[in-house]
């Protein structure tokens, strides 16, 4: 009787010590993910970013923009997609623009006179 109580407790550790281990390797190897259902990874949203200045440079492919923040003047180049119609040197202009690549996309200009938007550019701009 004695030995199969030793042998009956004997059996139920070795059982109970196989389940730990069988646990424990499973946990540790990583789930394998089938790239074809993982989620498409986000594209960060561009911001757009809207001022008022002065246009002190003009040409088909750019326009050279002067704004003041906190007292400081600021000369920012903008690339066009394409030519500015009715838009000078020297007209106060509203600029929406991003910043891609490391450049400043104009993505609308707008003719201002005396704070009142008076003319939109037509562009349309996809970003």
């Amino acid at each position: 009787m004695k030995h199969l109580t030793v042998v009956s407790v004997a059996g139920a550790i070795v059982i109970l010590l196989i389940s730990i281990f069988a646990v424990e390797i499973s946990s540790t190897v990583p789930a394998k993910v089938d790239s074809s259902k993982a989620p498409a990874a986000k594209t960060a949203k561009r911001t757009r970013v809207t001022f008022i200045g002065v246009v002190k440079g003009l040409s088909d492919t750019t326009i050279l923009v002067e704004r003041a923040v906190k007292g400081k003047v600021e000369l920012i180049e903008f690339v066009l997609d394409k030519p500015t119609e009715k838009i000078e040197v020297g007209d106060k202009v509203k600029v929406s623009f991003i910043k891609k690549e490391g450049k400043y996309i104009a993505a609308n200009v707008t003719l201002v006179i005396n704070n009142k938007i008076i003319e939109k550019d037509t562009r349309k701009t996809k970003l």
